[in-house]
């Protein structure tokens, strides 16, 4: 009988804990509960470095103990921050969630692709390394999209309670569905005493951002995620500020989901097919063109204006998650496998520092000028713009002069 490819499961299992209902009404969740708009990206900032604090020791427990593990609480972390909104509201416990879920993304995003690698270490494929990491990110992207269709809706009939119940559910359903996965051999650190655990810690990070091999990359992946993740807690400002229907809450969201979830799925083709130099300057044009979208939504403030260039960003955000999946599995081609995750932890670790100082920044540069109004974030966006663009030109000039 033809053997079931276990990775199956895990696809399964992401796209239920990624079917975030309360993701795309977010924005509203956090007014319910007190909070404002600039609040709202100030917060994920915070959160962004929240998790450099958990990044790198989450990276070394999953190179320390199974990796199976790590990933059932990963998603355990998540189902607890689900269950905290559930059943009690407040300030304190939106950050308390929000804790809770920079744990949960630290723990997964340091430990699913090593999982994925391993797995297929030990059954000599590590071939479709770059192709499984696509058709996970896939139904990651495809999981949130599913709640995206909904989310609108079911907020504006029911609330969030059902939305939080959904989350609930569901991760509960992916957890158990995560204890069914193999344990596929992998090596450990040598280090015994917590001393020696953190010195190896220390020692790892030290080591791959020196590494040549590896160093450009991790922070042009950075500079990425920090752009990706500014444009998408940008989106329901907009959408708020531009007094946009509540429908377009959910149509943003399953737009760009889809759009990540195709190119996440193509990645191996569109790699093959451009190479790395040109999907990185496609890349780099691309966001060019998206914090050009961005500053003309904020600074007309209509509803469907702010739609048609938030398409267009999306597609930007869908070569980014290319470039994102394609820049990790070349990282892990120079990777040695006892240190594997804490090399993806480093690389997480550095994205959510750059992101969250950006995001930290943003909030304080918007609040300088007529804070929450269309012309303060259009000001915001072309300042960023500038900064990114010059970070981009001088590292794909590093990076086209290295041999793909």
């Amino acid at each position: 009988m033809k053997k079931t490819n276990p990775l199956k499961r895990l696809d399964i299992a992401c796209f239920l804990r990624s079917q975030l209902y309360l993701a795309p009404v977010l924005l509203l969740f956090y007014q319910q509960n007190g909070l404002t708009i600039t609040d709202f990206i100030l917060f994920q900032g915070i959160f962004q470095l929240t998790g450099i604090v958990f990044e790198i020791p989450c990276g070394y427990i999953a190179d320390t103990i199974t990796k199976k593990k790590v990933l059932i609480l990963a998603f355990t972390c998540f189902f607890l921050r689900a269950a905290l909104w559930l059943n009690f509201s407040g300030v304190y416990i939106v950050l308390l969630g929000e804790l809770f879920n920079a744990l949960s993304r630290a723990f997964l995003s340091g430990v699913y692709d090593s999982y994925i690698y391993d797995y297929l270490r030990s059954e000599n494929k590590t071939k479709r390394m770059l192709k499984e990491c696509g058709r996970t990110n896939f139904a990651m992207s495809g999981g949130a999209m599913f709640a995206a269709i909904f989310s609108a809706w079911l907020y504006k009939h029911y609330g969030t309670v059902i939305l939080l119940s959904l989350e609930f559910c569901l991760t509960l359903t992916s957890i158990i569905l995560l204890t069914t996965l193999p344990n596929p051999p992998s090596a450990r650190p040598h280090g015994i005493t917590l001393k020696q655990k953190f010195i190896e810690i220390k020692d790892t990070t030290i080591a791959t951002i020196k590494n040549r091999n590896i160093n450009v990359y991790i922070l042009y992946s950075a500079l990425l995620f920090s752009t990706t993740s500014l444009f998408c807690w940008c989106f329901q400002p907009l959408l708020k500020i531009s007094a946009a229907p509540i429908f377009m809450f959910s149509i943003i969201p399953v737009i760009n989901h889809a759009l990540r979830a195709g190119f996440a799925y193509y990645v191996n083709r569109l790699k093959n097919f451009l190479g790395f130099n040109r999907l990185w300057a496609v890349t780099s044009f691309l966001c060019f063109y998206s914090f050009a979208c961005m500053i003309l939504s904020f600074y007309f403030k209509m509803p469907y204006i702010s739609g048609l260039c938030l398409f267009f960003v999306c597609i930007g955000i869908g070569f980014q998650q290319a470039t994102a999946i394609a820049n990790i599995n070349h990282i892990h081609t120079f990777a040695l496998e006892e240190t594997r995750a804490t090399i993806s932890s480093v690389n997480n670790m550095l994205q959510q520092t750059i992101s969250g100082i950006s995001l930290i920044c943003f909030k304080f540069v918007v609040s300088s000028g007529e804070s929450g109004s269309g012309l303060g974030f259009s000001g915001a966006f072309s300042i960023f713009c500038v900064f990114y663009m010059t970070m981009f030109a001088f590292l794909f000039y590093k990076i086209s002069h290295r041999p793909s």
